[in-house]
């Protein structure tokens, strides 16, 4: 009786050692998940600082293009419509007053009619 209950202690022992075994090579995993979880924590924030440089730069680099644009109001421009332009319904005879001339050219008319 008293080898029984030492065999059984024995087997408790072994499967609670197993167990912490077990769970110790768990923990171990999880605290190396937690330090790759940390370092892509700092790997967003460094990519984070990085897209917002870029998009700082690229708001400058709009900004620098658009620095010699020049804005013209009160200009009405008459646009061919894809519709006709691909149906060929008009001729350059027939096409209503203004829609065969290229904006640019409507734009050069503008200025020469409004020194």
């Amino acid at each position: 009786m008293h080898e029984e209950k030492m065999e059984e202690l024995r087997k408790s022992l072994n499967f609670m050692s197993d167990e912490i075994g077990k769970m110790t090579k768990q923990q171990t995993q999880l605290l190396g998940l937690a330090e790759e979880v940390r370092e892509l924590k700092l790997l967003v924030k460094e990519k984070d600082r990085r897209t917002e440089a870029l998009e700082r730069r690229v708001d400058e680099l709009e900004l620098y293009s658009r620095k010699e644009d020049i804005l013209i109001s009160g200009l009405e421009t008459k646009h061919r419509s894809y519709a006709r332009a691909t149906a060929g319904n008009f001729t350059r005879e027939d096409a209503p007053p203004g829609e065969m001339i290229s904006p640019e050219q409507q734009v050069i008319q503008f200025l020469h009619v409004y020194p």
